[in-house]
């Protein structure tokens, strides 16, 4: 198979193609863009960046990539040029260098066409008018690397307002997490609450997130014990990281007791409901009475008025 011949899209993207973002791009539609695009680089197996990602690294910036895979950067590769073989090179060592150098040739053919295919998704994804800076009036195709182009676009098109990340959260607050699903039906809400209002320029603390995830945690009164280990930890402890893996294998705990379903997970749910039921019950029964009470003491006056 000769160099660039292979469609990557359609041999290897998970989203061969891309969600349609209908007039003006915004925040959600263009974070759901990156998520296909990251997944989409992901697919493709490769030895850079340490090979745990693929090409991910065409996609995060070397900020974002290093946050998810430690020390070892993404470095793309460049073109090695045309092949040197000194004259006083054994055949042997001609050979070898004939083979580094048509390796070398492939493996940045490969990376860049991975990147114009992720580039195409990005093309195909949003109207012409939206990405026509990033447009080479040549080629008619994205020029600039694709951290460059999302930065574009977020920074034109994605701008969050702090209103938008107080409803997210008061939505994220009040959901009704059942204690036998996944943990993470807590923490991605709420790591995706923490990029939200980073977008906004309103970014959360490491502490403010904790409490949050604490709070849910809390709300269904099945992880007093699992707490109570919680906040006996060190301060230094007390890292994301360590919440996530702390209360997940909490859970595994007491689904190893309670069974799969975790049947007694309701129990608090229904306590507090009938709890608030009869509350109500009895306030409605005090209102009535004092409302016969003032019945009662207006029989006289009606009395003597009809007299």
């Amino acid at each position: 198979m000769s160099l660039g011949s292979i469609d990557y899209a359609s041999s290897y993207f998970k989203y061969k193609t891309p969600t349609p973002i209908r007039g003006v791009p915004t925040y959600n539609n263009l974070k759901q863009l990156k998520l296909e695009l990251q997944a989409n680089a992901s697919s493709v197996e490769t030895d850079l960046g340490g090979g745990n990602h693929g090409y991910l690294g065409l996609v995060l910036t070397d900020a974002e990539y290093a946050s998810i895979n430690g020390t070892i950067p993404f470095v793309p590769p460049e073109y090695p040029g045309p092949l040197v073989i000194p004259p006083s090179a054994m055949a042997i060592q001609a050979m070898q260098m004939k083979d580094e150098h048509q390796e070398a040739k492939r493996l940045y053919f490969e990376c860049k066409n991975v990147e114009k295919a992720l580039q195409r998704h990005i093309q195909d994804a949003l109207a012409e008018r939206y990405t026509a800076a990033l447009v080479d009036p040549y080629t008619n195709l994205i020029t600039d690397d694709i951290p460059t182009a999302l930065e574009y676009l977020f920074y034109n098109f994605g701008q969050v307002s702090s209103e938008e990340v107080k409803e997210k959260e008061m939505e994220i607050m009040a959901m009704d997490w059942n204690p036998a699903d996944p943990i993470v039906l807590i923490t991605r809400p709420l790591e995706q609450l923490r990029k939200l209002a980073e977008q906004a320029k309103v970014p959360y603390t490491d502490a403010q997130i904790l409490d949050k995830g604490l709070s849910l945690i809390k709300a269904t009164r099945d992880y007093e014990y699992a707490l109570t280990l919680w906040d006996e930890k060190p301060s230094t402890d007390k890292t994301w990281p360590n919440f996530k893996n702390h209360f997940h294998e909490a859970q595994l705990k007491l689904k190893s007791i309670r069974g799969p379903t975790m049947q007694q997970a309701g129990f608090h749910q229904a306590n507090s409901i009938i709890n608030r039921l009869g509350s109500e019950l009895q306030q409605s029964l005090h209102q009535r009475d004092e409302q016969l009470t003032a019945m009662i003491n207006n029989i006289p006056s009606l009395i003597e008025s009809s007299s």
